[in-house]
């Protein structure tokens, strides 16, 4: 009895410990967040005596300075990520059909390729990338943005469409073949419809990394043709000083599409990880 008694303290005592990791971790992670939000509405006075807590008086104007800022980034932003996002979606998702429903010599080798692009650093081709936009005429430019989304990106996304057109069953695409449709036909009207929570998974994965770089834009666009984690820094820094409640209130404002995104398009989101991995 004593020996229970014993291991029922040790276990509370173990699970109490772990509790307490994960509230200090939650608080580690979220305290930035809560920072950041009551920041953006302080006034200069306000954040130069504290920025650990919320003061009065809240300055709302902020937000509508961050917004008539950030509004062109943020249109900037989205213009990147239409084109790109979707440029990227029809060639992943044909090269994944192709190297999961289709057989050619070689087939093996290209996929084992994609894999090893995956794990190659994107930082090891900055600079050959650099000079060759440069060379093609496509410095500050939004194409020097585009076109990488429909390479570069492409392949994270092949390997798992390819994982998930595997878990389609074959014979549905047999049974259309005797019907008379092509394998074009079987992609477009088949595979894509049964693939669209992945595919929304994808696309909210690539719209957070356009929206979140900062490098490759300020490497090369000028300011004018900044996105938006560009060009936040951009507006807000100066030589010697920089106004920080108003950028607390933008990057707030340029928070609040990726925020809506995620909200409306978590089921999708959710579906389209679980079906990837169920078929792993």
């Amino acid at each position: 009895m004593n020996g229970r008694k014993t291991g029922l303290n040790k276990r509370f005592v173990s699970q109490t410990a772990l509790h307490a990791v994960i509230i200090v971790l939650l608080f580690i992670m979220l305290y930035p967040l809560a920072m950041a939000l009551w920041d953006s509405f302080k006034t200069d006075y306000g954040y130069d005596m504290t920025k650990w807590y919320p003061t009065m008086p809240l300055k709302i104007s902020n937000i509508s300075k961050g917004f008539n800022i950030t509004k062109t980034y943020i249109f900037n932003t989205l213009i990147v990520a239409a084109a790109g996002i979707f440029g990227m979606l029809f060639v992943s998702s044909l090269g994944a059909f192709a190297f999961s429903k289709t057989r050619f010599p070689g087939r093996m080798v290209f996929f084992y390729m994609v894999l090893v692009l995956m794990m190659t650093p994107a930082v090891m081709t900055l600079i050959p990338a650099y000079i060759l936009y440069k060379d093609l005429g496509l410095y500050n430019s939004r194409m020097a943005l585009i076109i990488p989304l429909w390479t570069s990106a492409c392949v994270g996304a092949v390997f798992l469409l390819t994982i998930f057109f595997n878990g389609i069953p074959n014979d549905i695409f047999e049974s259309a073949k005797i019907d008379g449709a092509g394998l074009f036909r079987c992609y477009l009207q088949m595979a894509l419809p049964l693939s669209i929570p992945i595919i929304g998974t994808i696309a909210i994965m690539q719209i957070i990394g356009v929206w979140n770089d900062y490098l490759w834009p300020k490497i090369v666009l000028e300011p004018e043709k900044y996105t938006i984690s560009a060009g936040l820094i951009q507006s807000f820094t100066y030589e010697y000083t920089a106004d920080m409640p108003a950028m607390f209130g933008s990057y707030l404002v340029a928070s609040i599409p990726l925020i809506a995104l995620f909200v409306f398009a978590n089921k999708f989101y959710v579906q389209g990880l679980i079906g990837a991995s169920i078929k792993m």
